[in-house]
């Protein structure tokens, strides 16, 4: 396979309040390759968008602290990185979509001096040509009416008009890498299709790689090439999309496909994974799932299950396995 345009290995995250460290991503390792869509999916809290900021490098310190093996994007080793070599990165290298577009754009600026911001900071374009450039950057986001948008202030657009001139400023300079961190959130069911159609349309013609960051599987299945499922601020399964609906292996991936409303009638409640996920501050000792989980045996209260691939590409951190 060719070489991933990003590559963590053991990537931690902790934060520290009051005296107290909490760690909220424990150890994860993560690829990403060309062209393709990578899904991160788990409950909320667990991880998944404290992970997206650390790529960037938007984790404040203090209170937080960033630890890894290594944060490879290409060749480019990020943790190494000066503050302002960053900067240059982030933005033309890596793009990220925030989940919501409202506080991620600057309610006191026109939507087309945020745009230029942006082409002009990594671009370097001035005067007509900038203005050109944003406006076709709104069309290829298939903006209705570019020309007064471009005049207009955030609060003045919808949510969906919101979200498509962030993707439009994330991809402006062609980024190889785009995260999209719950693009859809606050969205009704049909601006969030719009949305993801955008999203992959776009994808296909750039060849851009995507992390997708979501809780919802059925925007994994629809979008995504292989998926990771993160529980507690670990990883407990990953593979392919297709094996992992399928077959999955993870009894929490298990209980999380269980919860997707059955529209064929044959289950007549929808199931749900009892108790809570828990806190950073104070997890479970061995497997951070055995609280919830209906399989759980007395080893794994005890010892930390390692994520070993059980088949081709298809990886998980289960005790049930061991023996297999």
């Amino acid at each position: 396979m060719t070489q991933p345009v990003l590559s963590v290995r053991s990537l931690a995250i902790e934060f520290t309040s009051l005296g107290r460290t909490s760690r909220a991503v424990d150890g994860i390792d993560l690829d990403v390759h060309p062209g393709e869509t990578v899904g991160l999916v788990g409950e909320t809290g667990c991880g998944k968008s404290a992970t997206a900021l650390s790529i960037l490098g938007l984790i404040p310190s203090p209170p937080g602290r960033v630890h890894a093996q290594t944060m490879r994007f290409g060749d480019v080793e990020l943790l190494a990185l000066e503050p302002e070599e960053l900067r240059q990165i982030r933005g033309a290298g890596i793009s990220m979509v925030f989940q919501e577009p409202m506080t991620s754009l600057d309610p006191s600026f026109t939507v087309g001096s945020q745009l230029a911001e942006v082409l002009r900071t990594h671009r370097g374009l001035e005067g007509s040509a900038l203005r050109q450039e944003s406006l076709e950057v709104l069309a290829r986001m298939r903006m209705p009416h570019p020309e007064r948008v471009l005049r207009q202030y955030p609060f003045e657009l919808s949510g969906g008009m919101r979200q498509r001139v962030m993707i439009g400023a994330a991809m402006a300079c062609g980024p190889r890498l785009l995260i999209a961190d719950e693009p859809t959130t606050a969205l009704d069911v049909t601006v969030q299709a719009q949305i993801l159609a955008l999203l992959r349309d776009v994808q296909r013609h750039s060849g851009t790689s995507v992390l997708l960051i979501t809780h919802d599987l059925g925007v994994v299945a629809e979008n995504c090439d292989r998926v990771y499922v993160m529980y507690a601020g670990r990883i407990v399964e990953s593979a392919s999309t297709r094996d992992l609906f399928a077959e999955p292996l993870h009894p929490y991936t298990q209980a999380l496909l269980r919860a997707i409303p059955d529209v064929s009638g044959d289950r007549s409640e929808l199931a749900v994974i009892p108790g809570e996920v828990p806190s950073p501050a104070s997890p479970p000792s061995g497997c951070r799932f055995n609280p919830r989980c209906a399989r759980v045996m007395a080893g794994c209260r005890q010892l930390v299950p390692a994520l070993v691939e059980r088949r081709p590409g298809h990886f998980v951190a289960c005790h049930l396995y061991e023996a297999a």
